[in-house]
């Protein structure tokens, strides 16, 4: 008899075609997880698919066809990963994973051990960050075993925090928001930026360039735009309008190189998904602004680069009918120039990180927007040069530095945020420590922005 072997649980992406054929389209795009046999493992694909459908969520538990707006792709390749992660923990550790309670498996245990290192691929402690999401997903899960009559009450222990906040209005003015937190969550260390030097990512640039003018041009638009990559990916021929006469120019009073050209994106854009279009997510509309130097590098590019990629793709075409097919279909303004294919989100980050052109250490895509974001905020900081050379000689002057802090705020909210889209408050705090720390000056930037005002237990009753 052979020995029976023990595989670690992971995620699979099933065959689109093959489950289409079948019958079963409406999950064909989500992720499954294998368990140590390998075999489907039933409880948590069944999680998988109610949440991935929108038709369970911990926002609409026990109200009847509420319905929720399905996670992204993205999320869901995560809520997967990190489920395989507690079920393997589970496996190993000898523990039935619906059966466990909040305060000892998870938060001493699971949670402890990934903190401690103990549960981690290098023996390393995990951030808490890492160890919060995955804690999170796995009490998202345990609910749902309840809702499902899988498991017995699951009480998570919780406390009450009330934080100051900035208006919905947008006037500026401070708030209070009460939010429930579940008890011994990980203190989470503060962001704080690392940036390359500018004339560090001008190398890396010119060598990209060098070895593909298509990627270098993508990587640009991301730094110029501070577009994420999956909307680098999504990009369309017709954008950037194909038509210079239509474009959307703000500012024509001012001289071209410092002008820029409105678009509109609404391909892989963060937020809701409302379908899919040439295998990309359609999110909520939001515009952008796109130098005029760099308008015109992808004007230039859609004229003359690109239609030698696009040849490449049309070499599969039989006859006139099939290539005019395959014409319409390329609707994606980056082609890879070997295959002719669009580049996707992963690939982006491949090769901004690949070794052969010697990326900055720790230098990815996303790191391209705080770039960005960094570029244009200190670009504002040296316009202030009066104001930064008083504080300079008096030190660290309160009210100097309110006037400082208060003055960049209001940048971050008009000129920053909007390029952005989404921005947390936390970003926004990121981007003042950073000039904090460029300008060796304490902002005080913890005081009245993420000040914890009050926190309190709320009573946990078994749900």
């Amino acid at each position: 008899m052979e020995e029976e072997r023990d595989y670690p649980y992971r995620v699979a992406y099933p065959r689109r075609d093959l489950l289409e054929e079948r019958g079963f389209g409406r999950v064909a795009h989500l992720p499954f997880v294998f368990d140590h046999r390998p075999r489907y493992h039933r409880h948590a694909n069944q999680f998988l698919i109610d949440v991935g459908l929108g038709e369970w969520s911990v926002t609409t538990r026990g109200q009847e066809e509420a319905g929720a707006p399905p996670p992204s792709a993205a999320t869901m390749k995560n809520y997967a990963a990190w489920l395989a992660n507690y079920l393997e923990y589970c496996h190993q550790r000898g523990k039935d994973p619906l059966k466990a309670d909040y305060l000892v498996e998870i938060a001493q245990g699971y949670q402890g051990e990934m903190l401690s290192g103990s549960w981690s691929r290098d023996n390393r402690p995990l951030s808490g960050k890492t160890a919060n999401c995955r804690v999170g997903l796995v009490c998202m899960y345990q609910l749902w075993a309840l809702d499902k009559g899988l498991r017995g009450p699951f009480r998570i222990s919780k406390v009450r925090k009330t934080f100051a906040v900035d208006s919905p209005r947008g006037s500026g003015a401070a708030t209070t928001k009460t939010v429930e937190a579940r008890r011994g969550k990980a203190r989470e260390s503060k962001r704080r930026l690392g940036l390359p030097d500018e004339k560090i990512i001008g190398g890396w640039l010119r060598r990209l360039d060098k070895k593909c003018v298509t990627e270098a041009l993508i990587a640009e638009t991301i730094l110029e735009t501070a577009v994420r990559r999956a909307e680098a990916a999504a990009w369309r021929l017709d954008t950037l309008p194909l038509n210079p006469v239509d474009w959307i120019v703000v500012n024509q009073d001012r001289p071209p190189e410092h002008q820029s050209v409105l678009v509109t994106l609404r391909y892989g854009t963060k937020g809701t998904q409302f379908g899919i279009d040439h295998g990309d997510k359609i999110g909520p509309e939001g515009t952008v602004h796109v130098p005029m130097p760099l308008a015109l590098k992808l004007h230039a590019y859609r004229q003359k680069v690109r239609p030698k990629a696009l040849t490449i793709a049309l070499r599969t075409a039989k006859n006139a009918r099939d290539a005019e097919a395959l014409r319409r279909e390329k609707v994606h303004l980056f082609l890879q120039p070997d295959t002719g294919e669009p580049y996707s989100g992963q690939q982006i980050y491949d090769f901004w990180t690949a070794p052969d052109i010697d990326c900055p250490k720790g230098w990815h895509p996303h790191l391209g927007r705080d770039f960005w974001a960094c570029s244009v905020l200190w670009k504002h900081v040296t316009a202030q040069q009066q104001l930064i050379d008083q504080i300079a000689q008096k030190g660290s002057d309160p009210s100097l530095l309110k006037i400082l802090q208060l003055d960049l705020e209001g940048f971050i909210e008009r000129s920053i945020k909007p390029q952005l889209r989404h921005v947390s408050r936390e970003t926004a705090l990121t981007y003042l420590q950073w000039v904090s720390d460029k300008l060796h000056v304490n902002l005080n930037l913890t005081e009245g922005y993420m000040a914890l005002i009050a926190e309190e237990d709320v009573d946990g009753d078994d749900q």
